[in-house]
C-alpha cells in the first residue's frame, strides 16, 4: 500500500486550477475523473476534458509500491477545499482513496478498476516556442457577451465552435437561428476552432499565464513553490476530417459598419424587450421592430412602446425578431447607447446590424 503525505494548500490549489467545473460533463465521461498517482518523492494528478489534458506535480514523501487510482473529479476538487491541516496523506486502498487531515480521514471510492487505463498527459516540445500572452479580459469579454449565441444544434455542429482567425477576429453564432456575434479579441495568431471547454479553459487561469504553440497544439505551463501545472489543448481545425467550413469570410463582410446607422438607448430597449419577455406566453414568441421619422416602435400582443433613435438621416424599416433572441443580443451590450443598421437582400429588410467598439452582432428577423 502507498501512503503520499503533501502539503493541503498546494493540493487544493491545484486542484481548484486543474479542474474546471464547467468542463466537467456526461457528454465526455473522462472529465468525471481524475488519476492521481504517487511514486517515493512525486504526486501526480493527470485530468482529462474535452481536447484538454493537463498533469499537476506536487512533492512530498511516499511510501509503499507506486500506486495510482482513478477517483471522483469534482469530489477531490470539494473535499480538498474544505481541508484545514498543513499537511495530509494520501492512502492508496484497494477500494479507494483515503485522506488523511489532523484527525480525520476521509475515503473516495475508486471509480475504475482497471490497469491497463490512464488519461492523457501533456506533450511538452524538445525546443523553447514563442510564448504568448494571455489576456484574461478578452476571453471573459467572449464568455460574458459572444458565448450566449454559440449553436447547440449539431446539424451543423462547425457552429458549435467558436472561430477564431489570425488577425484576432472571433466569431461565435447558430447558423439555424441566423445570429452571429463578431469581435477582436483573441491573440491566437491562427485561424482555428475552439470548443467552449477551452473557453472556459481561459477564463479559469491565473493572470500572468502564457500559451505556446506546438505544432497544432497549444500548452499552458505554471510553476509554483508547491506546485507545476502543464495543460495542452487542441483546436479544431476547418481542414480536419468531418469539421467543415466555418465560412467566416462571408459573416466578416456582413459585420462591416455602414456609413448610414443610427443610435438607440441600450437601456430603454432592454427594459421594454424585458417587459415583453415577461408578458410572453411562450419561447418562440416574436415582436415586431420598426424604425420610422427617428422612432424605434417595439410591438407584440401584450407591449407596444416607442424610443427615440438618433442619426443623420432617418432610416425607415420594419422588420420581426424572435423576442428572446433579440432580448440577449441587446443586453449583451454595455455602453450607454448602441449603434443599429438594416441588413437588406433583394431589397428586403432581413434583419439589423448592431454594434459598439467592442462587439458587432447581425439577428436576422423570423420569416
Amino acid at each position: 500500500m502507498m501512503k503520499f503525505q503533501t502539503n493541503t494548500k498546494p493540493f487544493a490549489d491545484a486542484l481548484a486550477l486543474g479542474i474546471i467545473n464547467s468542463n466537467v460533463s456526461n457528454f465526455h465521461k473522462k472529465s468525471c475523473i481524475v488519476q492521481v498517482s504517487a511514486d517515493s518523492n512525486m504526486l501526480k494528478i493527470n485530468i482529462e476534458a474535452s481536447r484538454i489534458c493537463t498533469e499537476i506535480h506536487l512533492k512530498g514523501s511516499g511510501e509503499g509500491e507506486p500506486a495510482t487510482i482513478f477517483v471522483d473529479s469534482l469530489l477531490l476538487k470539494q473535499l480538498a477545499s474544505t481541508l484545514e491541516s498543513s499537511t495530509i496523506t494520501l492512502e492508496f486502498e484497494e477500494g479507494g482513496l483515503i485522506i488523511q487531515s489532523g484527525k480525520s480521514r476521509f475515503t473516495l471510492p475508486k471509480m475504475l478498476d482497471v490497469t491497463e487505463f490512464e488519461l492523457r498527459s501533456p506533450v511538452l516540445p524538445d525546443y523553447n516556442p514563442t510564448s504568448i500572452d494571455i489576456d484574461k479580459s478578452d476571453w471573459k469579454f467572449i464568455k460574458d457577451n459572444q458565448m450566449y449565441a454559440i449553436s447547440m444544434a449539431f446539424v451543423h455542429p462547425v457552429y458549435t465552435r467558436v472561430w477564431v482567425g489570425e488577425k484576432g477576429q472571433v466569431l461565435v453564432g447558430d447558423f439555424d437561428s441566423s445570429l452571429f456575434t463578431y469581435s477582436n479579441k483573441s491573440k491566437l495568431g491562427t485561424t482555428c476552432l475552439l470548443q467552449d471547454s477551452i473557453i472556459n479553459l481561459f477564463n479559469s487561469l491565473p493572470e500572468g499565464a502564457k500559451l505556446i504553440k506546438v505544432e497544432k497544439d497549444y500548452l499552458v505551463q505554471l510553476s509554483t513553490d508547491g506546485y507545476s501545472y502543464v495543460t495542452q489543448f487542441t483546436p479544431e481545425y476547418e481542414y480536419d476530417d468531418n469539421v467543415g467550413s466555418y465560412n467566416a469570410a462571408i459573416f466578416l463582410e456582413m459585420m462591416q459598419h455602414p456609413d448610414t446607422f443610427s443610435t438607440v438607448s441600450v437601456s430603454a430597449v432592454t427594459k421594454l424587450l424585458n417587459q415583453a419577455i415577461l408578458l410572453s406566453s411562450t419561447s418562440e414568441d416574436s415582436i415586431k421592430w420598426k424604425v420610422s421619422n427617428n422612432v424605434l416602435n417595439l410591438k407584440d400582443r401584450n407591449v407596444d412602446g416607442n424610443i427615440p433613435v438618433d442619426g443623420e438621416e432617418s432610416i425607415d424599416y420594419s422588420v420581426e425578431f424572435k423576442l428572446e433572441s433579440l432580448r440577449k443580443v441587446i443586453a449583451n451590450y454595455n455602453d450607454e447607447t448602441v449603434c443599429i443598421s438594416p441588413m437588406s437582400q433583394d431589397d428586403q429588410v432581413i434583419g439589423i446590424l448592431v454594434w459598439n467598439k467592442d462587439l458587432t452582432t447581425i439577428i436576422a428577423g423570423v420569416e
